[in-house]
């Protein structure tokens, strides 16, 4: 079962791999603005959550969710997770 911390990190060292940050500047609280992400940062974010932990976000969540902090990427990968993993 994930977690909120298993799931962060994941998008952690994806961040770290991508922005060649410290990853102390990388926190739960940390706003996606911050971070610098770019379109192409989150396809690549898209296609590490699909392989590390099997669920496929919605191309658009971020704009149509608010998905502005990782906490909130997060929880939002935990809402995937456990809907794939609810009985039919």
């Amino acid at each position: 079962m994930n977690t909120t911390e298993s799931v962060f990190d994941v998008i952690r060292e994806l961040i770290l791999e991508l922005k060649d940050d410290e990853i102390e500047n990388i926190t739960l609280e940390s706003t996606i603005e911050a971070l610098d992400l770019d379109s192409l940062d989150f396809v690549e974010m898209q296609v590490v959550v699909r392989k590390k932990l099997g669920v496929a976000m919605d191309p658009k969540a971020f704009a149509s969710r608010n998905i502005s902090t990782l906490r909130a990427l997060c929880d939002y990968i935990l809402e995937l997770t456990e809907a794939a993993q609810a009985p039919a």
